[in-house]
């Protein structure tokens, strides 16, 4: 019965200091960090949507994997 009360404590304890740890983490990360105003958190959130939007048109533009043509398709015996 001791080990198993000793095992009870070590898990209290070890539960505690994680929860603590993972505080201490996410403090120390979100502490440092600069605020926007709305206005150009709004410029800065449509800049990276327009950049990641770019990124996605250009790789659609170069990508042919799907078509007809890959596939082997003849548009004259292609009867739909």
């Amino acid at each position: 019965m001791p080990a198993a009360s000793a095992l009870l404590v070590l898990l209290i304890v070890l539960s505690i200091l994680g929860t603590m740890g993972l505080w201490y983490a996410i403090d120390s990360e979100t502490a440092g960090s600069e605020t926007l105003s709305r206005a150009d958190a709004e410029r800065v959130a449509r800049q990276d949507s327009t950049d990641q939007r770019q990124e996605e048109d250009d790789r659609d533009a170069s990508d042919d994997w799907g078509s007809d043509a890959e596939w082997g398709v003849d548009e004259a015996t292609d009867r739909r």
